[in-house]
Parts: structure tokens; sequence; C-alpha cells
């Protein structure tokens, strides 16, 4: 009788078992979306700091400039807008404080051969650029590797060479013991500006360069002292404000 019941007793055990649901879900029916935004994907906003030191070419026509106290300072906002795993387009507004140290010495011509202690020619810019952007490696949602090559234009709201002397604190007509000015309204500048662009990055880190097409000098000023110009290309570091 124990053999013929404890096979009934499994039967029924197993079979009341296997109709009980416990937890019953349709994957199909699941409302799941990708994020359309972030690093590495469809969509990427970011803030970033970019110093650039100014790199003299010493040619024969360029303004001598100091190497290590000229540089660009820029803040500013880029988007990306991914297209493939490899490639990508973008676009970007920034502010750029440039600053041309002028060497003084006795072949100074620009903006004059007036010798002074310190002298700068300092641009206030707001630029606008555009890029195509192409990825390296396999990566999740992070920048990873890349390389941008693009161009800028932009407009100088404000232009001012600055010069600094020593003096006498105890002669007319100052009194004082240092003179700095500061010349706005220049005559003899371009508020228009525009050039190349090139970056090669990891994540947050960029090494970035630009190459100004255009001049600083007006043509008018030009025909009177020469085809002289401000160095063009400047290379720096480049830090992205992103997580």
């Amino acid at each position: 009788m124990r053999k013929v019941l404890i096979p009934i007793f499994i039967f029924f055990s197993i079979n009341t078992f296997s109709q009980t649901v416990l937890l019953h879900q349709d994957v199909r029916k699941l409302d799941f979306q990708m994020p359309s935004s972030g690093p590495n994907y469809k969509n990427f906003h970011q803030l970033y700091l970019n110093y650039l030191l100014i790199i003299p070419m010493n040619e024969d026509n360029e303004v001598e400039t100091n190497m290590g106290k000229s540089g660009i300072f820029t803040i500013g906002w880029r988007y990306k807008r991914k297209l493939s795993e490899w490639f990508a387009w973008g676009t970007g507004l920034s502010y750029a404080n440039a600053q041309y140290s002028i060497k003084q010495n006795a072949a100074k011509q620009i903006p004059n051969n007036i010798l002074h202690d310190k002298e700068k020619l300092k641009y206030n810019n707001v630029n606008l650029e555009a890029y195509i952007r192409f990825n390296f490696g396999k990566r999740g949602n992070i920048i990873g590797k890349f390389i941008d090559l693009g161009g800028y234009g932009g407009y100088a709201m404000t232009v001012k060479h600055f010069y600094e002397d020593a003096a006498d604190k105890n002669s007319p007509p100052s009194y004082a013991g240092k003179i700095k000015v500061n010349e706005k309204d220049l005559s003899y500048v371009n508020h228009l500006n525009y050039g190349f662009i090139a970056r090669m990055g990891v994540n947050r880190w960029v090494i970035s360069a630009s190459y100004r097409l255009s001049d600083l000098l007006s043509d008018d000023y030009k025909a009177m002292v020469g085809d002289v110009y401000f160095p063009r290309l400047a290379i720096g570091l480049e830090m992205g404000l992103h997580k």
C-alpha cells in the first residue's frame, strides 16, 4: 500500500507546484529607452577651460613677442552630436582673453617705437566654433579618445593697448612710483578674427591648438608700417568641466 501511495503523492505535489505562478512579466512590454544625453550618447553638452601659449615663429615680418607671457585664456561651452561610434560633429561658444606681450628692443615698431617696462595688446573675444570629431577605441558612457578638426570665427568686443613704466614718485607730474596706461578705441586693430582649430584628447584632458588666419592689425595701418603680423599659432591644454 505504501508503495502505491508514495508515487501518487509525488505526482500530485509536482502537478500542484508546477501550476503555481509566483511572478509573471512579459519582457517584451517593458518600457526601456536608452538615454539620449551623455558623454557617449546622442547629445552631449559640456563646459571647459582652456589656456594656450602663443608660439612665436621668429619670421621676418612677425611682431616679436615674449614666449610664456603671451597666451589665450578661454572659458566656453561645447555641444557634440554623435552620428556613429567613431564619428560626431559639434559646435561651441566661448569667451577668450588673448594677450600679446610685446618685446621691448630697438627693432620694436608696433604699435610704435616707444619702449616701456611692459607692453601688451589685449583682445577680449567672443568666438563661435564648428568641428568634426573622430573617436577611437571601445568605451562606455565616457568621452574616450578623440581627435577634433574645425574652425572658429569671432569678434573682439574690446581691444586694449596696455603699457607700464616706472616713475619717480617724488617728481611731477604724477608723483607716482609706477604708471600704468590702458588705451582703448584703437584705430589700428581688426575686431573680426577667424582660423583653424585642432584637438587631441582623452576624456576631460585635451591638447589643443589654434592657428589664426586673420590679421590683428588693420590693412590701413599695415599700409603705413609694412606687412607685419602677430604670431598666429597657439598650443596648450584644455580641461573639460564634466563628470
